[in-house]
């Protein structure tokens, strides 16, 4: 594309239209907003003589293969390598609405008459890194994993912006649910933990007195009663007995 940047600058007007050709019929380039939005070509497609030459960029850059077929475009008949550039940029749109794409749909939109067809263009447009798509044969669909994105309109700038707006917002929001459950799932984990050490204080106050309990000093026992003294005398005497009977 820099080359072609580089052209268009030193170009006179009898040579744009030359370089516009150049351009669109070039494998590697597939945007072609910088050059429908120079000077040097806005200036010449105002003309009666060129004006062709802005409804074709335009074609390229926003249209599809439908626009062409309908007339809507308003273009002259395309040479072969321009319909097929045509029908990549027209599949690239097509992805960029719907990740899953079935052959009917596909070779209304492409006018395929195959899908041999299909395939060969879904290949070619991610060989040219366009679309990143597996085949599914079986079933009959195009699986979409990544899409270039087309040039956009000035009309639809600020739908965009809306979009990128609502997007946004809706993105915070999500960052707020997000943060809200974590601050409510942390107050859980110290609350639990303020338990767990209370409950532990709890069981070492009660472990305290049951030890206090055991060791409690001779004072603090009852004194034995009559009858507890009369029994301890009587077994004493059993024993002397028992000793002097030896």
């Amino acid at each position: 594309m820099e080359a072609h940047q580089v052209a268009l600058a030193t170009a006179s007007q009898a040579e744009i239209p030359d370089i516009i050709k150049r351009v669109l019929e070039d494998d590697n380039v597939h945007h072609f907003g910088w050059l429908l939005n120079s000077q040097k070509v806005v200036e010449l497609v105002s003309t009666d003589q060129y004006a062709e030459y802005g409804r074709l960029l335009e074609l390229f850059c926003f249209g599809v293969l439908n626009d062409y077929k309908t007339g809507t475009a308003q273009v002259s008949e395309l040479s072969e390598v321009l319909l097929r550039k045509l029908k990549h940029l027209t599949l690239v749109s097509l992805a960029s609405q719907n990740k899953i794409l079935n052959y009917d749909e596909l070779m209304r939109n492409l006018d395929c008459s195959a899908e041999q067809d299909v395939e060969e263009l879904v290949i070619e447009t991610t060989y040219n890194n366009l679309v990143k798509a597996r085949l599914d044969q079986k079933r009959r669909l195009v699986e979409v994993d990544y899409v270039v994105g087309r040039d956009v309109r000035r009309e639809d700038l600020q739908i965009i912006y809306s979009q990128l707006e609502e997007w946004s917002q809706t993105c915070k929001d999500a960052l707020n649910d997000i943060t809200r459950e974590i601050d409510a799932a942390n107050a859980s984990v110290v609350a639990q933990k303020n338990d767990s050490v209370e409950f532990e204080r709890s069981l070492q106050r009660l472990r305290a007195a049951q030890a206090k309990e055991s060791v409690a000093p001779a004072t603090d026992r009852q004194p034995p009663t009559n009858s507890q003294y009369a029994s301890a005398e009587y077994q004493a005497e059993e024993n002397r007995a028992k000793l002097e009977g030896l």
